[in-house]
């Protein structure tokens, strides 16, 4: 299969107020993310119920997640965040995603309003792995 390159995601672990979850979510949608993957890091079905209704939103619920199909719950959000983006990689990888974004629930990408986060990556060098954004 061979990646997209104007195709990315957000991957994030998210422990705040359902209005703070949508808002970001709403932020990286804005933004023409093609995938987010967010990982809910405490339960809150009002939230899940939301995102769960758009097609580009993958919701894990962790808490209950974490225990039976790890057998434990890593105890830092770190080490929650390290698992999380490893099975993000694994759905990137399943929806053919060529940039996958770490942001925390209180960091939003700023980009011009007609800027195309997606076509400003695929513009990059082949051999690129990593951007990081800059203020």
């Amino acid at each position: 299969m061979s990646l997209e390159p104007h195709r990315w995601a957000v991957v994030s672990t998210i422990k705040a107020p359902t209005k703070d979850i949508l808002s970001f979510a709403a932020h990286y949608l804005s933004l023409r993310a093609t995938h987010l993957y967010l990982f809910l890091d405490f339960p809150d079905p009002e939230a899940q119920g939301h995102l769960e209704n758009h097609p580009n939103i993958h919701v894990t619920n962790t808490a209950p997640n974490y225990k039976q199909a790890r057998g434990r719950r890593p105890q830092t959000v770190e080490r929650r965040q390290m698992e999380n983006i490893k099975t993000a990689i694994e759905f990137a990888r399943r929806d053919d995603i060529a940039w996958l974004g770490h942001f925390d629930n209180d960091e939003f990408l700023h980009a011009p309003s007609h800027a195309n986060v997606g076509m400003r990556l695929a513009r990059l060098d082949d051999d690129v792995m990593c951007a990081r954004p800059t203020c």
